[in-house]
């Protein structure tokens, strides 16, 4: 399965790669849930800047020195175990993660969190300027004065989820807040994360919660460096 982001929304591309395509039905939901674009039983793209996520069932066989090819590339590699198969000794996580059936959205969230996943393609970051552009008309000041606005509440935010200490209401809020930044500056796929953020802390789901924390966080203080490295309107 492969996870991309389509170019009129910018959402990243998320490959799925099956023989035995049981776990394929339940995943497939779960990943568009978080902003991926779900492609299934198709190869995965030479080029894989768009490209977040390969998940591959075990039994695709697909060679070890292709998944590091690709994971070398950028996405987050993943293969599906069947519940009571005996991992590899010795496989190494950082670079191709596993994956339990039946596969929950918690499992693929840690999973994302422990490969240090970003919610933010490089699409995305090259389509920052154009999208607050968008939103002020072309009017440089006007940008300008988004951008700083955007910085300083973003920097807010950032801070009070770091210090939320497991604080739901606190994530809650922060994360709807986090959302409508992204969106103003057209991250989807941060967007879609805090959103499920939202829902988790709402919800009273504080494990989910603290996973999806784990990938808004470092995505946010990305998102916050780019935003901090754009020029200012003299």
């Amino acid at each position: 399965m492969v996870s991309r982001r389509e170019a009129a929304h910018d959402r990243r591309v998320a490959a799925c790669h099956a023989r035995d395509t049981r776990w394929v039905a339940g995943v497939a939901p779960i990943l568009r849930d978080l902003g991926f674009d779900v492609h299934t039983d198709t190869p995965a793209p030479n080029a894989a800047a768009d490209v977040g996520l390969v998940i591959a069932g075990a039994a695709a066989e697909i060679p070890d020195t292709l998944l590091r090819a690709w994971r070398a590339a950028g996405p987050v590699c993943a293969v599906v175990l069947p519940a009571a198969a005996v991992q590899v000794p010795g496989a190494d996580e950082g670079v191709t993660a596993c994956l339990r059936e039946p596969v929950t959205e918690a499992a693929i969230v840690a999973m994302l969190a422990r490969q240090r996943y970003l919610a933010l393609s490089p699409r995305e970051a090259a389509g920052i300027v154009p999208a607050i552009a968008a939103q002020t008309f072309g009017n440089r000041a006007f940008a300008a004065e988004l951008v700083r606005a955007l910085v300083t509440a973003t920097q807010a935010d950032l801070a009070k989820l770091r210090a939320a200490d497991g604080a739901l209401d606190t994530v809650r809020s922060v994360a709807h807040r986090l959302k409508a930044s992204a969106h103003y500056v057209g991250c989807h796929g941060l967007c879609a994360f805090a959103q499920r953020l939202e829902h988790a802390a709402r919800d009273g789901d504080a494990a989910s919660a603290a996973a999806l924390a784990a990938i808004v966080a470092p995505t946010v203080a990305r998102l916050l460096s780019l935003l901090v490295a754009l020029p200012s309107e003299k």
